[in-house]
């Protein structure tokens, strides 16, 4: 067997020391291999897995804390579309007052002005009234002085 082994490595140009060292190399290797495996491959992925479970936890928190201001901000929403809807209806409510409450004053002071315009229409026709009569009896008292020295007159020349 150890003949098998030689003429194989004379076929690939090597010797029996460098079958011996492929044979020592690759056992260094594996050991080599199971150290690093349990030293330095296991730690970091221990550490893999670790940072993806916090990863995952932290994408989960993150998922619910995205969900929880979506609640509150439809929420916020809701409540200032109230607030405005409120806001308007008492806006509206107060326009009407005022209206009605305008409606009203400018009402009462029509109200208020035929009546001041009614009593110093009276006023005017009373005034007028008293004119016309004083003028009426200073015409009948120069109609009669008038008639009184035209008969003075006449009397004197006749």
């Amino acid at each position: 067997m150890l003949e098998i082994i030689k003429s194989s490595l004379a076929t690939v140009s090597l010797t029996p020391t460098d079958g011996v060292m492929i044979v020592v190399c690759t056992g260094l290797v594996f050991l080599l291999y199971k150290i690093l495996e349990v030293r330095v491959f296991a730690p970091i992925l221990e550490h893999v897995e670790q940072r993806e479970s916090l990863t995952l936890g932290a994408v989960h928190t993150a998922s619910q804390m995205r969900q929880k201001t979506q609640a509150l901000k439809a929420r916020f929403d809701e409540a200032i579309f109230k607030a405005r809807v409120e806001g308007n209806t008492k806006r509206a409510e107060i326009v009407v007052a005022a209206k009605d409450k305008a409606s009203s004053i400018i009402r009462q002071a029509e109200n208020d002005a035929a009546k001041e315009l009614g009593v110093g229409r009276q006023q005017i026709a009373s005034q007028l009234a008293n004119a016309r009569t004083s003028a009426e009896a200073e015409a009948q008292e120069l109609a009669k002085r008038m008639a009184s020295q035209v008969d003075a007159q006449l009397s004197q020349g006749a």
